[in-house]
């Protein structure tokens, strides 16, 4: 009696090593683009961990902010070419100094570090500098009043000088801009030194990059990367700036790509209260 052997193929090995290798591939695929989708999360998340505590800080000194038309103010007044800076008193405490009595004022300020020699090169720092009541002492400068100025009485509150009562508080943020929401709804980047009576809000737009993408980046390529970014154009629709950055970024073609996609553009409208 005759038994007979069956086999695969040589055909049918061949279906088999092909389908198996399509499945391979996909599931290759699926796995890369699960890893990219959690990476993408993670700086995304990174990013926000550094920026949301500085906006909400923001939220706070800026609620509190002294505006009379009779005490000092450096903010915009027209275009800030590059990242912005803001002074302000508010009632939020300070650093003080050792002695004098304290007052519940405190001069105020937000920039991004230009100086390249510095560690907080491109990162965002904050004064809070604690001020002392009027005549109790000769040293420390008290609140001042018209038409005496924050700059030419603390410099490093309008430019690029240190400070020892500057504090880092957005290390991956490298991009500051604002602008003023008007009373009327209109926008503006400058207002009239009147205490910022018809300013309704101050909107706040920051780029930051997370942690890991910035360690590809020098200080250099981070300031070619910041310049791209355009200032305010009152004369363009409220959303043109965050639209705009984006846009910038999207064409960067002479950093790695998968750097530049840490990238993160926040805007937050941070409504000042009523006169004090």
């Amino acid at each position: 009696m005759r038994r007979s052997c069956r086999a695969f193929t040589l055909a049918e090995l061949l279906v088999s090593v092909a389908v198996l290798t399509i499945l391979i591939l996909i599931a290759t695929r699926m796995i890369n683009s699960a890893a990219t989708v959690t990476t993408l999360g993670s700086k995304r998340m990174d990013a926000d961990s550094q920026v949301r505590p500085v906006l909400d800080r923001m939220a706070i000194d800026f609620a509190q902010m002294i505006r009379r038309p009779d005490v000092d103010y450096y903010v915009k007044s027209g275009n800030q070419a590059g990242n912005d800076q803001i002074a302000f008193f508010s009632n939020v405490a300070g650093y003080y100094p050792p002695t004098g009595s304290q007052s519940p004022i405190s001069l105020v300020a937000y920039r991004i570090n230009s100086d390249a020699t510095s560690p907080s090169c491109n990162r965002m720092e904050r004064m809070g500098k604690g001020l002392l009541w009027s005549s109790v002492s000769t040293t420390y400068k008290p609140i001042l009043f018209a038409p005496q100025t924050i700059a030419g009485n603390w410099p490093a509150a309008t430019n690029g000088d240190a400070d020892p009562d500057y504090e880092l508080v957005g290390p991956q943020i490298f991009r500051f801009e604002y602008f003023y929401l008007l009373k009327s709804g209109a926008i503006a980047d400058s207002v009239g030194i009147d205490g910022l009576q018809d300013v309704a809000a101050i909107v706040i737009t920051l780029a930051a990059i997370d942690q890991k993408s910035r360690l590809f980046l020098s200080d250099a390529n981070l300031t070619t990367l910041a310049g791209r970014l355009k200032d305010f154009d009152s004369g363009q629709p409220i959303y043109d700036l965050t639209t705009s950055w984006q846009a910038a970024l999207d064409g960067v073609s002479d950093m790695p790509r998968v750097v530049i996609n840490g990238v993160r553009i926040y805007q937050r409208y941070l409504y000042l209260s009523a006169s004090k």
